[in-house]
């Protein structure tokens, strides 16, 4: 005898799946099953599962995709199952074989004792997960992107041609600009102090550069290894922040690299995830920590934070015009035990504090400015120290070059551009390097209208020089 061809139904309603209990005197009588019966030749398992309910159950269904199919041996011979989805069903249900019928969680259909030959397809949809449901005809949340999030071809280009980031991805910022800067790249050691979404160490490796990747954010550094790995390119990644570049470099037995890429700021991945609170798109706890393995989150650098400590972080961080308003109100709500917890508290706060009045602000197109946006930039430079990181990087800069090394460092904001530019021209005034640094490059045009986060982006390159000037702490 053959294998026999068994339908089986797995029948959904409002989230759950019926599971029928086979009647006493049916053989496996007492076990847990999905309804079904056997397939008669000449039919298909979709044909033949609507006939077995309507017999068994008494409803009229609607069959839907295959849910699985599996082959299983009992002592009276090999059944293969084919279990096919109901996705609608008219009629009220009447139980002829089953003495009992339960509609059960997904994700509880293995806690029932089942047929052998149902398990498998039960352990399927215990373990599927059924995304969430959103608002509206499109998904607004960052975790309601499911298709932005698979890297979907249509959704990617949709997301950029209005001018967004695709959700939980990095577009890398003056790529193209960077990788002449820091050419040629082909068997040169490279350090990239911000790994994040790994979009520069990715082009990076595939052109032959063998690279270090630096994150101070451990979640985001996993997330990217993996991304590389899954892509077969080789990057050795560590957990530092760049301000001990040199410790890093040591770690791994490196004098000095060829080359040296610092993309300052803050990842569109971190912008984007609402746990992490850095942005006033997205609700969330008022973190901003870039490790959140340690140190104070924002909400409590505002508690503890004098109103003046505020104003000089709004207005040095951030160049936040309303800095001593701000501030005011900020320190005001703090007094009453009333501190920002989240991100649209704060959000709210700046609004009333700037007098623009209840209400969420909306932006006109995705190139206008938010009128917390400042704010945001300014605390979570301030939660972070990422000003202090800079320093330290930037004195290092002569220790990590190997002569002829090139650097590129890409700055976004004032404070950023005004420590590197004094650094690097101090440095080579000293004979650091080969030639004094000229003014920083900006994206093009384009890459701003495909990715406004870019607009603000400055690249300054410098060249070591060829010979160790007196000055030059890096050893032979």
């Amino acid at each position: 005898m053959g294998t026999v061809p068994i339908c089986a139904g797995v029948i959904l309603r409002s989230g759950m799946v019926l599971l029928c209990r086979r009647a006493p005197g049916r053989t496996r009588a007492g076990l847990w099953e999905f309804p079904g019966g056997r397939v008669e030749e000449g039919e298909t398992p979709a044909e033949a599962l609507r006939r077995e309910l309507r017999e068994e159950l008494g409803i009229e269904a609607v069959i839907g995709a295959q849910a699985g199919r599996v082959r299983h041996l009992y002592d009276d011979g090999e059944i293969e199952l084919i279990a096919l989805l109901v996705t609608a069903f008219t009629g009220e249900l009447t139980l002829k074989d089953h003495d009992q019928a339960r509609w059960v969680e997904s994700r509880r259909l293995l806690e029932f004792d089942l047929a052998p030959a149902d398990v498998p397809i039960a352990k399927a949809l215990a373990s599927h997960r059924r995304r969430g449901r959103y608002a509206g005809t499109h998904p607004r949340r960052f975790g309601e992107k499911y298709k932005e999030h698979a890297a979907d071809p249509e959704a990617v280009a949709k997301a950029k041609s209005r001018g967004s980031t695709p959700a939980g991805t990095h577009l890398p910022v003056m790529l193209a600009e960077t990788l002449a800067a820091l050419s040629p790249l082909a068997g040169a050691d490279v350090l990239d102090c911000t790994l994040g979404w790994g979009g520069h160490a990715a082009e990076i490796a595939r052109l032959g550069g063998r690279v270090v990747g630096l994150d101070r954010d451990a979640e985001e550094l996993a997330r990217a290894v993996k991304r590389l790995a899954e892509a077969g390119l080789v990057v050795t990644a560590r957990h530092f922040d760049y301000a001990d570049a040199l410790a890093a470099a040591a770690g791994l037995g490196l004098r000095g690299f060829d080359a040296l890429l610092a993309d300052l700021g803050v990842s569109s991945m971190q912008l984007d995830r609402p746990e992490r609170g850095m942005s006033f798109k997205n609700d969330g706890p008022l973190d901003m920590r870039m490790d959140r393995s340690r140190g104070k989150t924002a909400a409590d650098w505002l508690a503890c934070a004098t109103q003046p400590r505020i104003a000089e972080a709004l207005r040095d961080y951030g160049d936040e015009p309303d800095a001593e308003k701000i501030a005011a109100a900020l320190a005001g709500l703090a007094r009453q035990g009333r501190v920002p917890r989240t991100t649209f508290e704060l959000v709210a706060a700046v609004g009333s504090a700037k007098g623009l009045g209840p209400g969420p602000f909306r932006k006109k197109d995705a190139f206008a400015a938010h009128p917390a946006a400042r704010v945001f930039q300014a605390l979570r430079i301030a939660v972070n120290s990422e000003l202090d990181s800079l320093k330290a990087l930037l004195a290092g800069l002569p220790a990590l070059m190997r002569p002829r090394g090139r650097v590129a460092l890409i700055t976004f904001h004032s404070g950023e551009e005004r420590l590197v530019k004094d650094a690097l021209d101090a440095q080579a005034a000293a004979g650091v390097w080969a030639a004094p640094p000229g003014p920083p490059a900006r994206p093009a045009p384009e890459e701003v209208r495909e990715n406004p986060r870019a607009r603000s982006a400055r690249l300054w390159s410098a060249v070591r020089a060829f010979y160790r000037g007196a000055r030059d702490s890096f050893a032979a």
